[in-house]
C-alpha cells in the first residue's frame, strides 16, 4: 500500500474532497521532519499556503498549558492537588464546596465539573483572566469536582490565572519566558497584532448557499488564551513535540522527562475523543498502540496533532475551515496504516433492544447545543441545534443528523472509523435508571426533556 500514492497527493484529494480551502500536514519521526502545504491562505487574496503560514492552533494551546504548569510544580511554587482557592482569592463558585476541593490536577484533565464553555470577554488589558475567574462566582457546577469527565474550557481559564499568579507575570508572557523561548519556538503567538508582518492564514466556514467564506471574528478573547489562543507554524508545533517524544535536543530543558511522562500517564477515564486524559493529553489505542495527543477548533480553524511515543512519531495538521477536522481525522487514519502498518478496526456493534434504545431518547442541553435523541432501528439519531460559541455573532445552526451505532449498552460510535475515536456515552443518575446526560461533542448535556 505504501507505493500507491504519495502524501502530497493524500492531501490535494482529501482536501479537494472536504472542501478544506488551506492545509499543513508535518510528520515528525527519527528520520527529520516532512511537510505537505496545500491551497489558499485566504480564498479572498488567494495567498498560497506555505511552511511558514501561521493557524490558530485552538485547544493544542492546552497542552502547551500544562507543560508550563507542570514546570511549577517542579519548582515548588504549586502542587497538582493543592485547592487552586488557596492560592486565587478571586476564585469563587456558587456550589463553596467544589471552591474548597478543586484542584491543579482537576483543572488539566477535564474533572473540575465547573461549567465549561464560558467565553466572556473581559477586553484586552492585564486584568482580563482576574476578572474572569472572579465572573465564575456565577457559573454552574455541573457535577462534583472528580465525579466525571466533561470537556472545560473554563478551567483552563483559571489554570492560566493560577501560573499569572504564581510567576507574577501575564500568562502571555509566562508561556513565551518559560516555554516558547526554550524551545525555539520564534513563531507563535497570541495575540493578533503579533501575528501582522507574517504570513498567515484566515479561517473560513460554508454558508448557507454552499459559499466558502472568510471567518471575520478570529480575534478571541484574552480570557481564552489559556484554553486555546496560540497562533503558530507547523515547525513550531512539530518542535513543541519533538521536546515531548525527547527528540529535541536542547541545553535547557523546561520540563524533565520525569514530568513529561507523568503528563501522558492516565488520571482520568475519559468519553468520546479518547479512552483517558493526562495532564493536558488524551490518551488513546488503536489496537496495541498508544496514541497521545490534542486536537483545536476556534472560529473557522481546526488542527490536530497525534503523538506515537514508543515510536518517536508526531503527525500534526493545521487547517482553514471549520470542517477541516473531517480531512484531518482522514488523513492521520491514512498515514498510520500507509506509513505504520497501524489499522484502525471499527469498533464491535453490540445489538440494543427497542425498550432500552427508547430510554435514552429525549432532548439534552449544554451552553453551545441542544441536542434530540430519538430511537431509530439498530441504534439512535442525533440531532443538534449549535448555539454560539467562540463567535461574537450570535447565531443557531442546525447541524447534520448522526446516526449513533451502539458498541456498549449505553455507548455508541459515530461514522467511519478513524484514528481519533468518536463516542457519544450516556450517563446515569443515582438510581441508574434513566440517564441524567448524554456526553456529546466531548460535553455532558443535561437531559432537560424526556
Amino acid at each position: 500500500m505504501g507505493n500507491e500514492r504519495t502524501l502530497r497527493e493524500a492531501v490535494e484529494a482529501i482536501c479537494a474532497q472536504s472542501g478544506v480551502p488551506g492545509m499543513v500536514i508535518g510528520l515528525l519521526s527519527d528520520a527529520g521532519r516532512e511537510i505537505v502545504t496545500y491551497g489558499v491562505a485566504s480564498v479572498e487574496t488567494r495567498c498560497p499556503v506555505r511552511r511558514d503560514t501561521l493557524f490558530q492552533i485552538g485547544s493544542i494551546t492546552k497542552v502547551f498549558l500544562a507543560t508550563v504548569a507542570m514546570q511549577l510544580v517542579e519548582q515548588g511554587l504549586v502542587a497538582l492537588d493543592e485547592t487552586v482557592a488557596a492560592s486565587v482569592p478571586e476564585f469563587q463558585l456558587a456550589d463553596p464546596l467544589a471552591r474548597e476541593t478543586i484542584t491543579l490536577r482537576h483543572l488539566l484533565t477535564h474533572t473540575s465539573g465547573i461549567e465549561g464553555d464560558r467565553f466572556d470577554d473581559y477586553g484586552y488589558g492585564d486584568d482580563a483572566l482576574s476578572r474572569y475567574v472572579a465572573s465564575l462566582a456565577n457559573a454552574r457546577q455541573i457535577h462534583a469536582p472528580g465525579q466525571h469527565w466533561s470537556y472545560c474550557n473554563s478551567g483552563f481559564s483559571v489554570a492560566g490565572r493560577l501560573i499569572e499568579i504564581k510567576t507574577g507575570q501575564t500568562f502571555e508572557t509566562a508561556m513565551r519566558e518559560r516555554l516558547f523561548r526554550h524551545l525555539g519556538l520564534e513563531r507563535s503567538f497570541f495575540f493578533v497584532q503579533d501575528i501582522l508582518g507574517y504570513p498567515f492564514a484566515c479561517g473560513h466556514r460554508t454558508s448557507e448557499n454552499g459559499t466558502v467564506e472568510v471567518v471575520r471574528d478570529f480575534a478571541l478573547p484574552r480570557t481564552v488564551h489559556p484554553a486555546g489562543g496560540i497562533w503558530a507554524t507547523i515547525d513550531d508545533l512539530l518542535s513543541f513535540a519533538a521536546f515531548h517524544l525527547g527528540l529535541l535536543r536542547i541545553s535547557d530543558p523546561p520540563l524533565s522527562p520525569e514530568s513529561v511522562e507523568l503528563m501522558r500517564t492516565p488520571q482520568a477515564t475519559a468519553g468520546n475523543w479518547a479512552d483517558a486524559y493526562g495532564l493536558g493529553w488524551a490518551i488513546w489505542s488503536v489496537g496495541d498502540t498508544r496514541l497521545i495527543g490534542h486536537g483545536g477548533s476556534t472560529n473557522g480553524f481546526q488542527a490536530h496533532v497525534g503523538l506515537l511515543p514508543e515510536q518517536r512519531v508526531a503527525i500534526a495538521s493545521l487547517t482553514n475551515h471549520e470542517s477541516g477536522s473531517v480531512a484531518i481525522s482522514e488523513l492521520e487514519t491514512w498515514i498510520l496504516a500507509d506509513r505504520f502498518g497501524i489499522r484502525v478496526p471499527n469498533p464491535r456493534s453490540v445489538t440494543v433492544g427497542e425498550a432500552e434504545l427508547a430510554r435514552l431518547a429525549g432532548t439534552y442541553e449544554y451552553p453551545l447545543a441542544r441536542v434530540t435523541v430519538r430511537p431509530a432501528a439498530g441504534g439512535l439519531w442525533l440531532e443538534t441545534i449549535q448555539r454560539r460559541g467562540l463567535s461574537r455573532e450570535r447565531h443557531e445552526r442546525q447541524l447534520p443528523p448522526l446516526f449513533l451505532r451502539p458498541i456498549g449498552r449505553s455507548v455508541f460510535t459515530v461514522g467511519p472509523a478513524r484514528v481519533v475515536p468518536n463516542r457519544v456515552d450516556f450517563v446515569f443518575g443515582g438510581d441508574g435508571k434513566r440517564p441524567r446526560w448524554i456526553r456529546v461533542f466531548g460535553r455532558l448535556a443535561e437531559r432537560v426533556e424526556w
